[in-house]
């Protein structure tokens, strides 16, 4: 009995260690923010950036992947705006990729512009620095000629960027997985059944196992394109303001309260230096890292037992001077294809 009770507490305790080493970390956040000495107001909600597979039995189907992205990103947005509103903020979903646009049709951001500032809150996201958790004790500024532009155009006083890559498992594909499981356990069944029939044919004499090949088939490398065509953002407000005049500041309204100023000490900026164009074309990234990708696409290895996960990353970044506010990425057990499981993500 006391072996036992030694074995169950020691159980109990790797468990306890297990749950301490897989605790969300907290996310960046900088100090005035925090401290809500400075609070954004309006926040303008870039249209995210989803790469799913639906990995299915075989050859995976980048339609299907497509259409999940599509469906990945609608709800999201939707997800995100009713959390922001539920918290007080004002929402702005004006902004897409291709451009912003005033209700009279002219343009207010170009494609180039929103590119250059999704590739420069990358450039913070997968670098060393954007992988943290805590209080900012340097703060990071992304791109912040276009933060403001954006902020003017939307009216807001921050905006938001999320990237979302994962997999999802299709039913017929977990349908197999357990087939194959059932199948497997049958084999060793049948296997140690074997090797007691032996031993007492041998007359106790006993019998081992060598090391056999895995059932794992070999994983295949997949790009799936990003999805494209998704449904349109709504707007929830229209163009206010007038356009700054020839050669002046664009200026982004303010929020609540003040940042604290930029100073003459060591600061980050990323994005900077005009708009890159075309950064990340044709670039591959691993699905499961820490790296993610605007207009690159990701890559699956397509393993027999496969499992649901989603890496998010989610930036809040401030329009008066493209400051990061707010930023965190994860590593997510949860299941694209689950509207539940998306408004867990957004949480």
């Amino acid at each position: 009995m006391n072996g036992l009770r030694r074995s169950a507490l020691a159980i109990c305790l790797a468990a306890a260690a297990w749950a301490a080493g897989c605790a969300t970390p907290g996310p960046m956040i900088d100090p005035a923010f925090a401290a809500r000495a400075y609070t954004p107001l309006r926040i303008a909600v870039l249209q995210p950036d989803v790469f799913v597979v639906l990995d299915q039995v075989g050859d995976n189907d980048p339609v299907a992947s497509a259409a999940l992205g599509q469906a990945v990103t609608g709800q999201t947005v939707q997800a995100i705006n009713q959390a922001l509103r539920s918290r007080g903020y004002d929402v702005d979903l004006s902004a897409r990729w291709d451009g912003i646009v005033a209700p009279d049709g002219s343009l207010l951001v170009n494609r180039d512009e929103m590119g250059w500032l999704a590739n420069g809150i990358l450039q913070f996201a997968n670098s060393p620095e954007g992988g943290g958790a805590g209080p900012m004790t340097q703060p990071a500024f992304i791109a912040p000629e276009v933060a403001a532009h954006v902020g003017w155009a939307t009216q807001s006083d921050a905006l938001l960027y999320v990237n979302v890559k994962g997999v999802s498992v299709s039913s017929g594909k977990r349908a197999a997985e357990v087939l194959a499981a059932v199948f497997i356990v049958v084999i060793i069944a049948a296997i140690i059944l074997a090797i007691a029939a032996s031993g007492k044919n041998n007359n106790g004499s006993s019998s081992g196992l060598g090391r056999g090949a895995g059932m794992r088939g070999q994983p295949v490398m997949r790009g799936t394109p990003p999805a494209t065509g998704g449904a349109r953002l709504p707007s929830t407000s229209g163009f206010r303001g007038t356009p700054p005049g020839a050669g002046g500041p664009i200026v982004a309204p303010r929020g609540r309260g003040y940042a604290p100023p930029i100073g003459g000490g060591p600061r980050r900026v990323y994005g900077g230096g005009g708009p890159h164009v075309g950064i990340g074309v044709g670039v591959i990234i691993p699905l499961d890292g820490p790296v993610y990708t605007h207009d690159g696409t990701v890559s699956h290895e397509d393993d027999t037992f496969a499992g649901d996960q989603l890496y998010v990353s989610m930036t809040l970044v401030s329009a008066q001077d493209g400051r990061v506010l707010w930023h965190q990425r994860q590593s997510l057990d949860l299941d694209a294809q689950s509207p539940a499981d998306l408004d867990r993500m957004v949480h």
